[in-house]
């Protein structure tokens, strides 16, 4: 490997004078940036199928069968926004119960796509300080724990909204080091 690294490194020292001598080009044009929805695009009930990719779990029949289900509705100039993991009743298979449920409400800030947790902990407090924002078409929603004695956690969700359905992306870190990560499609509910 670290002969193939440096073959790639001497290439690339070989190839800088003719880079120098090239002529000139326009700079590319960067990216159109994203437009943000407004947090009313992002309102509503979904529900799906998640998998657990990575962390406790992941490759098992359980974390593959996962269910989830986020609803986000209007609260004031912010919104609330609940997400909850399901699970089929094995007594009576046509009925969905919930295993957890977190419900976090955020008050607008002075930009139209950040929001803050309302009625935040301090930090320091071993309990979860949210924020949120938007880009795009998504809705972003993180958590920083940090603990008395220095640790922290991050966890962090990505809820992109197209249509009727909506892609999350959740990942959790532990000083650093990614302890789980679930994928999944959610579709929008009539409930």
């Amino acid at each position: 490997m670290k002969a193939y690294v440096a073959a790639i490194a001497a290439a690339l020292l070989c190839a800088a004078p003719a880079f120098a001598q090239a002529p000139e080009e326009a700079p590319a044009a960067a990216a159109p940036a994203k437009e943000a929805k407004p947090i009313s695009y992002f309102f509503g009930i979904f529900q799906g199928t998640t998998k657990v990719v990575t962390g406790a779990g992941a490759g098992t029949a359980e974390a593959s069968g996962r269910m989830s289900r986020v609803e986000t509705t209007a609260a004031g100039k912010g919104f609330t926004i609940t997400w909850s993991t399901l699970y089929i009743d094995d007594e009576n298979p046509s009925e969905v119960k919930v295993k957890d449920s977190t419900e976090i409400t955020f008050d607008a800030t002075d930009s139209a796509t950040v929001f803050k947790q309302k009625g935040a902990p301090e930090l320091w407090s071993g309990k979860p300080h949210y924020w949120a924002r938007i880009d795009g078409n998504t809705l972003h929603v993180s958590a920083l724990v940090l603990d008395a004695d220095g640790t922290y956690d991050v966890t962090h969700y990505a809820r992109t909204v197209d249509g009727d359905a909506m892609r999350l992306e959740f990942t959790r870190f532990k000083d650093g080091q990614l302890q789980r990560e679930v994928t999944g499609t959610l579709n929008k509910t009539a409930e």
